[in-house]
């Protein structure tokens, strides 16, 4: 879509304009702003490729139509979100993600390699535009209606004229936020037809 073109054009744009910069007189940039827009190099390539992934796995599950499915196997509840947020403590050692899930052993159908995508894109997004440093809560908990799973993050929250759309590729695409991270239209939208293609729901609120 044209948002998600958007997405990924402006870091493109960014590594080529800093890659030109750098290989042409490089000795009249400072060492360390040389530094950082090598560093700003990195972390555009390196969300990139985490876009990318998201938008094959969503190549992965849609037929021809458009129309999302998932072939779904038995997986343990507790090794998925531990697998995820293992995942993500990786890349983000210094972020404090406390995790709250029933002691009971819950086996639920799902191809658990995009839930646990769905899960990584949240905590990213929670850590990406909260504008805190404060924990983010996991937790899972058994109702009535099914099984929920809500990740929670202690910022300023999102601005309520999003919160109807902000899964639909379009809602954080240009960074609303003013945070200075790109936005995350690409990875909300795509968490949103994982989940329906699972046949569940998903939702934001402050």
């Amino acid at each position: 879509t044209q948002n998600h073109s958007h997405d990924l054009r402006t870091p493109l744009t960014s590594i080529s304009t800093a890659a030109s910069l750098l290989s042409g007189k490089s000795e009249d940039i400072p060492p360390d702003r040389r530094r950082a827009m090598l560093e700003e190099i990195s972390d555009d390539a390196q969300w990139l490729i985490r876009m990318v992934e998201n938008l094959l796995s969503v190549t992965r599950i849609q037929d021809e139509k458009g129309v999302a499915s998932v072939v779904k196997a038995d997986e343990s509840l507790e090794e998925v979100i531990s697998d995820s947020v293992r995942r993500f403590r990786k890349r983000f050692p210094d972020v404090q993600v406390r995790v709250s899930i029933p002691d009971s052993v819950i086996i639920i159908p799902m191809d658990a390699t995009l839930i646990e995508q769905v899960i990584n894109n949240l905590l990213e997004n929670a850590l990406f535009h909260s504008g805190t440093n404060e924990p983010i809560d996991l937790v899972a908990a058994a109702e009535k209606s099914g099984l929920s799973v809500s990740i929670k993050d202690y910022g300023k929250g999102i601005a309520p004229d999003l919160l109807d759309t902000i899964f639909d590729g379009g809602g954080t695409s240009e960074n609303h936020t003013g945070d200075g991270h790109k936005g995350m239209g690409i990875g909300l939208s795509i968490c949103k037809t994982i989940i329906n293609a699972h046949g569940g729901e998903i939702h934001a609120g402050n």
